[in-house]
């Protein structure tokens, strides 16, 4: 063989190793990416078991979990629960801590992680609640140092009695409150049983903090559970309802709010009525596990209102329930509980006389003077401070200042259809000055002590 001929058998050696390592290289890439794609994913799996190992326990083989879900926890200590604040997505709001699950991770260990990574706490799951929930217990404190994207989330220990007045993240680990409620009702049950002794200086406390306008309903109703609280506030068949107009969902509400430190759960009810609408209010009845049926006492008492002064007040009957829109996320099913304490009205004629009442309000077609708005509007009533200022203006010296069913609102009397008289701390409603009106007037109905 020539000298060119061994040249080009030598470079035609060289083209086709180097053809051959190529395949080999691409066949080892293959191999690779490809060829044991179960063997890698065992690996991948197994980095993530050890580094998830320092935070989750062996509650797959305790409670026997091989189910794999995006999965959360019900953290409880000291009868309290855990819950964190999840600030995005279209309902955010206050969650149990959980998440997403790993790659063959069971739903327990997802739970245990996600709380670790979510707050920085350890736990460990005891007893599986529901599909994708779990009871869990801390084990210790600033475990995780490397949280989620958006670092630690906000948490907060919540009590039972808080429940109702937390706005909850939606669609998440399905009806989560009563999850927290089940978790939670044994212990309040005894929230006052280990304190026997301190009851009489608590009670004592609470009176001075809440200015005298609390009854005595703790011991009346034996209602010594201390939670966030609420009143239906019944006189003459309707119910007392006030405007929240902050919040994700404002609309009418209940009245009530947050509980002081010690207060008995009806103390608070009673108090937030008094604070947000004037009226002082004794609690008759327990209606739900956070609402009560109350009575007025007397109108005009709390002259210190909440921050935001005053709320806007409604009395509503039953007719008017379907019509509102309501507050969310507050005191449970609120509309079922307004129903079920007003008795189904009377429709009235549908031609009514055209009679006003002091303010100029046609009474019997359910006008009211509305302080608010400074105009007649329906489903509202005259406040006897508004009439007393309406008498004012337009009666000449000398007659008597009484509106149509002969009450004195300057001297805060309103007619009570309940006691059947005038009454101080009540206020004329339309329909009971137009039955006054249509019954002869004032001195068929005047009824004064």
């Amino acid at each position: 063989m020539g000298a060119r001929s061994r040249l080009l058998a030598l470079g035609a050696f060289l083209v086709g190793a180097q053809d051959v390592g190529a395949a080999g290289a691409n066949s080892r890439v293959c191999q690779a990416l490809g060829g044991r794609p179960a063997r890698d994913s065992m690996l991948l799996q197994t980095r993530q078991r050890r580094r998830d190992a320092r935070v989750t326990s062996d509650c797959a083989k305790r409670l026997d979990i091989r189910e794999q879900s995006n999965s959360a926890c019900v953290v409880v200590k000291e009868n309290r629960a855990l819950l964190v604040w999840l600030p995005y997505g279209g309902s955010p709001g206050w969650d149990l801590p959980g998440g997403w699950r790993h790659d063959g991770e069971p739903a327990c260990e997802t739970a245990e992680r996600e709380v670790c990574e979510e707050t920085g706490l350890q736990v460990r799951a005891v007893e599986q609640l529901s599909y994708n929930v779990f009871k869990c217990e801390v084990v210790a404190e600033g475990v995780c140092r490397n949280p989620v994207d958006e670092g630690h989330l906000d948490k907060r220990w919540v009590a039972s009695w808080d429940l109702g007045s937390l706005q909850f993240r939606g669609g998440t680990w399905g009806n989560k409150r009563g999850l927290l409620e089940d978790q939670l009702a044994s212990g309040d049950a005894f929230a006052w049983a280990d304190r026997p002794v301190a009851l009489a200086s608590t009670k004592l406390a609470v009176r001075a903090r809440a200015r005298g306008v609390t009854s005595d309903c703790a011991n009346r109703l034996n209602m010594w559970s201390q939670r966030d609280s609420a009143c239906i506030v019944l006189k003459e068949n309707r119910a007392l309802l006030v405007w929240v107009p902050y919040g994700s969902e404002p609309g009418w509400d209940l009245p009530g709010g947050y509980r002081l430190d010690n207060e008995p759960a009806c103390e608070t009810a009673e108090r937030e009525v008094c604070e947000e609408t004037g009226f002082q209010v004794r609690a008759i009845a327990q209606l739900s596990y956070n609402v009560f049926q109350c009575e007025v006492v007397a109108a005009n008492v709390c002259k210190n209102p909440v921050d935001e002064g005053f709320l806007d007040r409604r009395w509503v009957s039953r007719p008017e329930l379907d019509a509102l829109q309501y507050r969310g996320g507050t005191w449970g099913d609120k509309q079922s509980l307004l129903i079920s304490q007003l008795a189904n009205d009377v429709s009235q004629p549908s031609e009514q006389p055209a009679w006003l009442d002091v303010c100029g309000c046609k009474m019997c077609h359910g006008e009211g003077y509305s302080t608010g708005s400074g105009h007649c509007m329906e489903s509202k009533t005259t406040e006897v401070t508004e009439s007393c200022k309406c008498l004012r203006e337009h009666t000449s010296p000398g007659q008597d200042m009484i509106d149509e069913c002969g009450c004195r609102p300057c001297d805060g009397e309103g007619w009570s259809s309940t006691a059947g008289r005038c009454a101080q701390g009540s206020d004329t409603d339309p329909r009971e000055a137009c039955q006054c009106q249509k019954s002869g007037g004032r001195p068929v109905l005047v009824q004064l002590d």
